[in-house]
């Protein structure tokens, strides 16, 4: 189990680094990690599909500069709970 947590990321983890990994932000080790939940989780690929798309999206409207980090987090978390069901 040790070895599991230490190689493969979480789908917690894998939202909270989305945007570093679009962004090449992460070591080598990391986006390996990354990509390999991403091979085994299909929930978590179309997240990172969904949020690579909204990104290109904002980046031809060149709004993506306006974006403030509150605005950023506010539709990371949008993204994170649109597979939920709505009460």
């Amino acid at each position: 189990m040790e070895f599991r947590r230490r190689i493969v990321l979480s789908c917690r983890e894998v939202t909270e680094k989305a945007s570093a990994y679009l962004d090449q932000e992460l070591s080598w080790s990391a986006r390996a990690q990354f990509r390999l939940h991403l091979m085994m989780c299909k929930h978590c690929r179309r997240y990172v599909d969904q949020l690579a798309k909204t990104v290109t999206l904002l980046r031809e409207a060149g709004q993506a500069e306006a974006l403030d980090r509150g605005t950023e987090d506010k539709l990371a978390e949008l993204f994170r709970n649109a597979g939920e069901p709505r009460r």
